[in-house]
């Protein structure tokens, strides 16, 4: 169970942490990009208001033209032009090249160019990349067409090579707080470990000192019914006697169960002969009862377990399909192998599903107070189902087939 914590406790806050990193670096390299994308196209539309050139300004006397005056948008200077390699080409409206301006640029040839404009203008896209060049498409009034080209490639190594800083450096650091999660969080699980010991030695101490009085009670009670013969009350008296020894039987094995290292001793053993044994009682009060109950067990299912305790679990959910049964109702019991697996299911109609069928198995829950009273039940007899299921290496569920169907399944290794 502290494991289970602890293992819980580490997956949710390396999830925390792995969705709030992802989302520092989606925001980062995002806006990263946005930028890198914004300043091409910004360039691009100076492009185009100026028929595929940078605007051309008299230099002042003193040799040096104000930024502010070369380009208006942000983060432009007077060396922007000269930085920028772009090329154009100019289309008429049947899509024949007119001329095609590579004079800015080193690193493409003019069939490459023309070539990339095609390409451009097939795809019907205004705007985009093409390789690493950023491009838009102008059309004139007139029809005729001029696809201007960016040359960003340096922008998007620049991008591409934060990007892997930034997955390598959150990887890292990832895999860093993970260590560092594994190692406090014995810490963290240790306050829970030391009160659930605390826990289960009460359970424990207290379970063997009830043993006494009600021993002492049993045996009080006996003598009145010698003195005063069998009454109402001294047979309430057993009754509740017989309750609260069989609460104390399944508390303390329920902490035996859950004790570290615990394990039951299994031998190889006939799981159809003891859930045919189990059933048999239970189908003759279920028809003396006017219930229905059916069982299809599927012979020679052998696995390695142990006995008494596979015995107490079908009692248990046999006694539990009893006890909340409706009147005139349905029980099914089946027992079948599947993909080297033996599967045990225990089939009841209810008059109310239950709303959360996973805390049926939480200790002392119950879903409706008066109706478990009426019934006899503790509240503990599916938490020891459970760990007698988990002593075995398999798994229960609750399933609700319908709103009047219940399904306890077991699913053991063979």
């Amino acid at each position: 169970m502290i494991e289970k914590l602890r293992y819980k406790f580490i997956f949710i806050t390396m999830t925390s942490v792995f969705v709030v990193m992802t989302g520092i670096l989606i925001l980062l390299n995002g806006f990263n990009y946005y930028h890198t994308v914004q300043r091409a196209d910004d360039i691009l539309a100076i492009l185009a208001d100026n028929n595929g050139t940078f605007p051309q300004l008299n230099e002042p006397p003193n040799g040096r033209i104000p930024d502010e005056l070369v380009m208006p948008a942000a983060g432009f200077t007077s060396e922007t032009p000269f930085e920028t390699r772009f090329f154009k080409v100019v289309m008429d409206k049947n899509g024949r090249i007119n001329q095609i301006d590579t004079s800015r640029i080193r690193s493409i040839s003019t069939e490459e160019a023309g070539e990339y404009a095609i390409e451009v203008v097939d795809s019907e896209r205004q705007s985009g990349y093409q390789n690493d060049f950023r491009f838009k498409q102008v059309v004139a009034a007139d029809g005729s067409m001029m696809v201007l080209f960016v040359d960003n490639h340096r922008e998007l190594e620049t991008f591409r090579s934060f990007l892997k800083n930034a997955v390598l450096i959150g990887s890292v650091s990832f895999l860093l707080i993970l260590l560092l999660v594994i190692v406090f969080s014995k810490r963290v699980v240790a306050p829970v470990q030391e009160n659930l010991n605390k826990q289960k030695q009460f359970i424990t101490d207290a379970g063997h000192e009830i043993k006494t009085p009600l021993t002492i009670i049993s045996a009080n009670n006996d003598v009145q019914e010698l003195i005063d013969g069998e009454s109402e009350w001294t047979k309430s008296t057993r009754n509740q006697i017989v309750r609260l020894n069989q609460l104390v039987e399944a508390m303390l094995a329920l902490a035996r169960m859950e004790e570290e290292g615990f394990l039951l001793k299994k031998e190889t053993v006939s799981l159809s002969e003891i859930v045919a044994e189990e059933a048999s009682p239970f189908q003759l009060l279920s028809d003396q009862r006017g219930q229905s109950f059916s069982v299809a067990i599927e012979a020679d299912i052998i696995l390695q377990a142990n006995p008494d305790s596979l015995r107490q679990l079908c009692a248990i959910l046999l006694d539990n399909a009893q006890k909340y049964v409706i009147d005139q109702g349905a029980i099914q019991l089946s027992l079948k192998t599947d993909k080297k697996k033996a599967v045990l299911s225990v089939q009841n109609t209810v008059a109310v599903m239950p709303e959360d069928l996973d805390r049926l198995f939480d200790r002392f829950y119950r879903e409706n107070e008066s109706r478990n009273q009426s019934a006899g039940g503790y509240g503990i007899g599916l938490s020891l189902a459970q760990a007698i299921v988990h002593q075995h290496g398999g798994s229960i569920h609750a399933l609700a087939l319908s709103d009047q169907h219940i399904q306890f399944q077991i699913v053991l290794p063979l």
